[in-house]
């Protein structure tokens, strides 16, 4: 298994994630600024994505709302 990447301070290169389940029960964690989402069967999968790709454990927000996936639409 491939090493995860080191958390990078929150900044230029950090990417803000929101995730949630969407109505139809998958998980949908999406970049607030439209530039990366990802649709997974579970919460912790989901989380793994955002945290990787968002670079830092504080880049990641937990909607109590439904996330409905954008599919590169951008955030509405």
């Amino acid at each position: 298994m491939p090493r995860s990447k080191s958390p990078l301070p929150l900044g230029a290169e950090s990417h803000l994630f929101l995730v949630g389940q969407s109505k139809r029960g998958f998980w949908v964690a999406r970049d607030l600024e439209g530039r990366s989402e990802g649709i997974f069967r579970n919460q912790k999968e989901a989380m793994r994505f955002a945290l990787y790709e968002g670079g830092h454990a504080n880049a990641v927000l937990r909607s109590p709302a439904p996330v409905e996936p954008s599919f590169g639409t951008g955030i509405h």
